[in-house]
């Protein structure tokens, strides 16, 4: 028996607009970064002001990276399929699981991974693991950088540890696609010399202690900030 199946609730939307519904009802594991202070993008306050309902969700369904992302997607997933005998891939669209110990900590995955093969990442075989696709854009050496190197920016590593928090499975990968936005320099020159789009992966191991450690993290501030929401007290954040 998959003792990960007492682990985590399995919940099925019928559509989009329902499934983005259910995801105000915890906290998302693309969430966590806010939670933790980490997130580039939206702060945690800001986040506890839409759970609360006392801000309006921004809407960036329209933005072309956001269209883009939507798009590529499927394209990315299938060739991973292809590109990967060793893993049996599965997806299901509208899908939530929620930790049943906490079912405010949640995570909506990109596809579900189980080892079929021996393989040359030394991932046994029967193990199970998340699929997380991310697509992005760069205009500068700078934030193409963050993703040349051999961990992944630390907003999106939360986003894994709780995937991985509320799945139990030993490990994620994540497969990503970035783009260059063409750009002129004010002071001359343009950004054509970066790559017209990178593609790169990451492996992270459920068992690593560094996960390990951002699991237990995690955990705590969802609880405490989920705690912020219910009661309405605006959350402590560091300064």
């Amino acid at each position: 028996m998959d003792s990960n199946i007492e682990r985590f609730v399995r919940t099925t939307y019928a559509d989009r607009e329902s499934w983005l519904a259910g995801r105000e009802e915890g906290i998302g594991a693309s969430e966590a970064a806010s939670v933790l202070q980490i997130s580039p993008w939206v702060s945690k306050i800001r986040l506890w002001e839409e759970k609360v309902g006392i801000r309006q969700r921004e809407d960036i369904s329209s933005k072309p990276g956001v269209q883009r992302g939507i798009d590529e997607e499927p394209i990315i997933r299938q060739q991973f399929i292809e590109d990967h005998p060793e893993f049996e891939v599965s997806y299901a669209p509208y899908e939530i699981l929620s930790l049943k110990r906490k079912p405010f900590i949640k995570a909506s995955l990109d596809g579900e991974i189980v080892v079929v093969r021996e393989n040359h990442y030394k991932l046994p075989v029967g193990s199970k693991g998340v699929l997380q696709v991310k697509t992005g854009s760069y205009s500068s050496p700078k934030y193409l950088d963050k993703w040349q190197g051999d961990t992944l920016p630390d907003f999106y590593f939360a986003q894994e540890c709780q995937e991985l928090l509320v799945t139990g499975w030993d490990f994620a990968w994540v497969q990503a696609k970035l783009f260059r936005i063409d750009r002129v320099y004010a002071k001359g020159g343009s950004n054509f010399f970066l790559p017209d789009q990178y593609e790169t992966y990451f492996l992270i191991r459920a068992n690593d202690p560094a996960v390990v450690e951002s699991m237990q993290a995690i955990e705590e501030a969802d609880t405490q900030f989920w705690h912020d929401v219910q009661t309405r007290h605006c959350p402590d954040v560091a300064v």
